[in-house]
């Protein structure tokens, strides 16, 4: 052959070879780019190594304990474990109070790494848990964003979680708890979600999105409490297609497989079972599948308006009911943590409850301090969406509306926000910077410059290079926050008191835990407040009377007298458990031992008073916010303040600060 005929190989082969070029290039640069934001996020969330590799706040080292329990005795023994060291005399079935989804998770992943990595540890694994699921999310977050509004979204999506206070707070070094999977099944319940209902995927895609939706959903069920979130999103979600007329079959598939995949999942964790289908939540989503059925036979039939605002009236009213009904003193069947949750306005008079911090209502302030310019493009996302009103931009406006609403009703769900803000908030920024990124990108010597002036109604370039600084500038103090909220030691790092003593941070509980561990026999009972009973349990592996759990409040009303009451009355109580030690906390300033730094027993004592059904206003003065002569005759200001009577109480250790002191318990008959 002279010359090479149209079409054939060698002719076609120029043009062909170019493409598969770009695409590869293309896809180099976006997985340059997100490899750089996760190798950030998690060089961000390792900062606090620098000050000791030690587990923060108190319920990760219970996550911990449960993880080394599963790869000692297998996954199955789980159902059976009936946890000794908690809850002295009686015990805590683990099984029916807690979640398998972390222990599992992270055991299955020291089963990976161990032979790997031999010198590996069920400790540094947990440890460094919280940043592979970080990592994960950030990617998850990519995927959602880009599914939502491109690739730009997608990589802003994921910057932004990389560098989020509110999430970086609930997935540093050591924070090993329910959220870190949580957050990420968030994120991916609605990727795989919108890529189920997409109608351009072929069927066998969709399903096979549809079955991986429900799988997450499941997992997130056995995982973390806040589930129930992602479920009445689902609910609320396909309410708002049927009143939009956009229901369709699909919508049907995918709800199906989601729910039913998910809740196959949930009646198999002990915790919840088949009986936690009949909440009223759970109910509604079943519920919501014959009117789905329903409205599909008979759409051709009637009106669908009149359908559509059947669906819009019965989300009304299911709104209005939670907030009348308890009002009016009609109890709605729905634990009352929850009802509180959905209706802020719901009065909850438990001292327990109340005395947990993350429990209390969020200052609006304090979001915005935490999301910064997130939060604020977040809103000009959603706008954004609805004027472009398609499936998946109802769903991410719905993600963030509703986090936003229950991120301001409680503190422990402000982390629920951090996703959707991010995802959303990378939509408004595309959305936002899109004139000025096009201006800024415009070649000098085109010819359609002067169009294009005009089509983004006089934005030139260097209003586009003005744009583009301010956003670095606004951004700068999230990032500072970000490293902030990173750079600090966790609360076994610094025993909970975030001075420094000497320079350096004390090591007051390590040192007492290790203590406990050599000095405390295995058979012996050490008494607490609960929150150090997973400290104990854990880190000393010593038997304690309350924890974290806070599964029996008459236990904790108990223990709450035995601090409050005079020493006399105490030693009668203890009798009753036949405690052999006794703990407290008390942060007192260096310089001035009876100045507290607000943040030990010294601080929680009237909440001991009020769960141990204890008049506060006999220990408190509440007109001067004075302790009265009562407080100091009580057990646990005699203990703090070292004048226990050693008839009863036998001081035995102080760790090197005095923060921490074990006192030796002895009977009046010994």
């Amino acid at each position: 052959m002279t010359e090479d005929t149209p079409g054939s190989p060698s002719n076609a082969s120029p043009s062909l070879s170019k493409i598969p070029l770009r695409l590869t290039r293309t896809t180099a640069m976006e997985l340059g780019v997100l490899t750089l934001v996760v190798i950030i996020a998690v060089l961000i969330r390792v900062l606090p190594l620098q000050y000791g590799a030690y587990f923060t706040a108190y319920d990760p080292l219970f996550q911990y304990r449960a993880t080394e329990y599963v790869v000692e005795n297998g996954f199955g023994s789980w159902s059976t474990w009936h946890d000794a060291l908690s809850w002295y005399p009686m015990g805590r079935n683990v099984a029916n109070s807690a979640y398998p989804g972390v222990p599992f998770t992270a055991a299955l992943l020291y089963m990976v790494i161990k032979p790997l990595i031999p010198s590996a540890t069920v400790y540094s694994v947990c440890l460094y848990f919280p940043l592979f699921m970080a990592s994960l999310t950030c990617i998850s977050s990519y995927y959602l964003g880009k599914e939502l509004k491109g690739k730009a979204a997608g990589l802003f999506a994921a910057i932004f979680m990389a560098i989020n206070p509110a999430f970086i707070g609930r997935s540093t070094l050591g924070f090993f708890d329910t959220e870190t999977i949580g957050i990420f099944s968030m994120v991916t319940i609605g990727l795989f979600f919108l890529r189920s209902i997409d109608e351009k995927r072929k069927l066998e895609h969709r399903v096979a999105y549809g079955v991986l939706s429900g799988l997450t959903l499941g997992y997130i069920f056995a995982s973390w409490g806040a589930a129930r979130y992602m479920n009445g999103l689902l609910i609320l979600y396909m309410l708002i297609l049927l009143y939009t007329e956009r229901f369709e079959t699909r919508h049907l598939l995918t709800y199906c497989l989601t729910i039913g995949f998910g809740f196959l999942i949930v009646i198999m964790v002990p915790r919840l079972g088949v009986n936690s289908l009949l909440t009223i939540d759970n109910l509604a989503a079943f519920g919501l599948v014959p009117v789905m059925i329903v409205y599909e036979l008979i759409k051709d039939r009637i009106d669908v308006k009149l359908l559509a605002n059947l669906a819009g009236a019965s989300i009304i009213v299911g709104v209005l009911a939670i907030y009348i009904l308890p009002a009016i003193g009609i109890r709605i069947p729905m634990g009352y943590k929850f009802l509180r949750v959905l209706n802020p306005f719901t009065s909850i008079e438990n001292a327990l409850y109340n005395s947990v911090a993350e429990n209390k209502v969020v200052a609006w302030a304090s979001l915005f301090n935490s999301f910064g310019p997130v939060l604020v493009l977040a809103a000009a996302g959603t706008f954004f969406s609805m004027k472009d009103q398609n499936e998946k931009n109802i769903y991410g406006s719905l993600f963030f509306l509703t986090s936003l609403y229950f991120a301001g009703v409680m503190v422990r769900l402000s982390q629920i926000l951090a996703a959707p803000a991010c995802v959303m908030g990378a939509y408004g920024l595309v959305e936002v910077s899109r004139p000025f990124f096009a201006v800024t990108a415009e070649p000098e010597g085109s010819s359609r410059r002067k169009k294009r002036r005009r089509a983004i109604f006089g934005v030139n370039k260097y209003l586009g290079v003005l744009f583009i600084l301010f956003m670095v500038v606004g951004f700068m103090p999230s990032i500072w926050r970000a490293v902030g909220a990173a750079d600090s030691p966790t609360s076994l790092a610094d025993s909970g008191i975030p001075y420094l003593i000497d320079g350096d941070y004390p090591k007051d509980w390590p040192e007492a835990l290790e203590w406990m561990k050599e000095n405390v026999g295995d058979d012996e009972v050490i008494c607490s407040w609960w929150d150090y009973g997973y400290w104990i349990e854990a880190m000393a592996g010593k038997t304690t009377m309350a924890d974290g759990a806070t599964q029996t409040e008459r236990q904790l009303a108990m223990i709450g007298n035995i601090m409050m009451l005079p020493q006399n009355e105490s030693i009668k109580l203890l009798e009753r458990y036949d405690a052999d030690y006794i703990v407290v906390f008390y942060a007192f300033n260096p310089n001035n031992f009876y100045q507290s730094l607000r943040v030990g027993d010294d601080v929680k004592w009237s909440w001991m008073a009020q769960i141990g059904k204890l008049d506060l206003n006999e220990y408190l003065n509440s007109t001067t916010g004075q302790p009265t002569e009562k407080y100091f005759d009580s057990t646990i200001a005699n203990l703090m303040y070292r004048i226990a009577d050693r008839q009863y109480f036998e001081r035995v250790y102080a760790s090197p600060n005095g923060y921490v002191l074990v006192y030796k318990i002895h009977y009046p008959d010994e």
